[in-house]
């Protein structure tokens, strides 16, 4: 790559990431901490759960990364384990963050910090015995053989779907979480099992943490973030109530007030913020998003805090996102708009393919990437925009004809590197839903088709008819009769589940 455009991308690096606060930095919320520090100090004796809730931008996340430091690493604190799962924007990833729990599980039982605790017989069978089903419940829709293959010979080759049903996999996590809870006790620690965004599960995960809820033993917290607008519409509400019904309560996250914004303008951008603009600010842009982007605007064109460029910073900015992404340099803009159609999370191979990167160039580009504060590194070492917002307003922005083209890009890179990706159910929903935007309508119904069926095998019905629909869209574009009234039919079997009993489909 130029030196010159590396040059630009090292000078953005000075932005304050859009990723989930730190807990050393983390801001305000002194109500909402000691609501979770009391009920963290009861599941001891009661297991308890919790959901953090609010609209995008409030600061969910960070507090869920401030309570996981809290249980696991501060000082003198509990040093309890910590599993953490995260929810992504994909329709029909089953139990992927129910998965991730176990995982991260099974590195606490073979590490050296808790695998004294965690490392008896009992629990590693628990361990593989709820992995082996989760991984059979998900087995439906993952491919035999799949090798780099084009999207027509893509189907056909499904496994037989096991028969593995929904009771084994609620009996085999709950056993898992009773295991840890009496290895808890036996310490005096508790564990905490934190999960991220879940207003983006599909019904099945909903349903598990549903029960989950209702049977947790005493030493496991369970909490959650769930977000109240754009999108979580009646899927939050059903949510409340259903917690509420278990007796479980809820935190829900307002904006900050002015000695919050005060607090956090000093600690993660070392500005002094007066009253005035911190009351306007109250105002104005109370979460922490919208802070984030008016400080690092601020400190970008190197102007003080005051009302008066405080003012001109958010006039005419629209969204905080747009905000971001106006001080972005054009590396860092072209990444971000060529990325955003990808589903997190985002396997290096496919970035490279996307970004057209070779050799040396992935891992330089990588780095430059998430030094822009606009992406961050999973655990897993992939990767997704640092908060959900930023890639929410970059796929807005798009024009019909690139949305068509980059989808049309995408779907080819995961052809070309499907042979190196793990995440084969993540591959086949990411190709049905890239084949659908590009309008490759002829290879999109098949694979959407035979999607939908196996998913409503699996009792999945709202990812089922999304899928379904979408084959029945494309088999309209392509003029394919048969193919048109075979997914119409399942389409309305599909309505049918959902309003009632109906018998099964072929």
């Amino acid at each position: 790559m130029p030196g010159s455009i590396m040059d630009e991308v090292q000078q953005q690096a000075e932005g304050v990431s859009y990723a989930p606060s730190p807990p050393e930095e983390f801001c305000g919320r002194e109500e909402e901490r000691e609501r979770l520090s009391a009920i963290l100090s009861r599941t001891g004796e009661r297991g308890q759960a919790v959901m953090i809730s609010g609209p995008p931008g409030i600061g969910k996340s960070s507090l869920l990364t401030w309570l996981a430091y809290e249980v696991q690493e501060r000082p003198g604190g509990m040093q309890s384990p910590v599993l953490r799962g995260e929810i992504f924007d994909l329709p029909g990833m089953i139990f992927s963050a129910f998965r991730e729990l176990q995982k991260d599980l099974h590195n606490h039982a073979t590490s050296g910090r808790f695998g004294d605790i965690l490392g008896s017989e009992g629990m590693q069978e628990a361990i593989r015995y709820a992995d082996d089903v989760l991984a059979k419940y998900a087995a439906p829709v993952e491919p035999v053989g799949l090798l780099s293959k084009t999207g027509e010979e893509i189907i056909g080759i499904f496994a037989r779907s096991p028969e593995v049903g929904y009771d084994r996999v609620r009996q085999a996590f709950g056993e898992l979480l009773w295991e840890l809870g009496r290895l808890m006790a036996g310490t005096g620690r508790i564990a905490a099992v934190l999960l991220d965004d879940v207003h983006l599960a599909s019904s099945l995960d909903r349903r598990l943490l549903r029960d989950t809820v209702h049977d947790l033993p005493p030493g496991i917290l369970l909490a959650f973030t769930c977000r109240t607008e754009d999108g979580a519409g009646s899927g939050y509400a059903t949510m409340q109530e259903e917690i509420r019904d278990l007796g479980s309560p809820e935190v829900p996250l307002p904006g900050m007030r002015a000695h919050e914004i005060r607090e956090m303008a000093k600690r993660r951008f070392d500005l002094s913020v007066g009253d005035g603009a911190a009351g306007m600010l109250e105002e104005a842009s109370g979460d922490p998003f919208s802070l984030m982007a008016c400080f690092n605007t601020l400190r970008h064109r190197g102007l003080a805090p005051s009302p008066e460029n405080i003012t001109d910073v958010l006039a005419g900015a629209g969204e905080p996102a747009g905000l971001a992404f106006a001080v972005l340099d054009e590396p860092g803009k072209a990444w971000a708009e060529e990325l955003c159609v990808l589903n997190p999370p985002f396997a290096v191979p496919v970035m490279a393919c996307m970004l057209k990167l070779q050799g040396m160039s992935v891992a330089l580009i990588t780095d430059r990437m998430q030094e822009s504060g606009i992406f961050r590194r999973l655990p897993g070492g992939e990767y997704a925009f640092a908060h959900p917002l930023l890639q929410e307003h970059c796929r807005r922005e798009l024009s019909t004809g690139a949305r068509t083209a980059l989808n049309a890009r995408a779907a080819d890179c995961f052809e070309r590197t499907m042979h190196r990706l793990s995440g084969r159910l993540h591959v086949l929903l990411s190709l049905a839903c890239h084949f659908f935007n590009a309008q490759e309508y002829g290879k999109a119904a098949d694979l959407n088709l035979e999607l939908g069926l196996r998913f409503y095998h699996r009792e999945d019905y709202d990812t089922a008819l999304v899928l379904t629909q979408r084959a029945v869209t494309s088999a309209e574009h392509i003029g394919d009769d048969a193919l048109l009234a075979a997914a119409r039919q399942q389409r309305d079997l599909i309505r049918q589940k959902i309003a009632g009993p109906v018998e099964a489909v072929r």
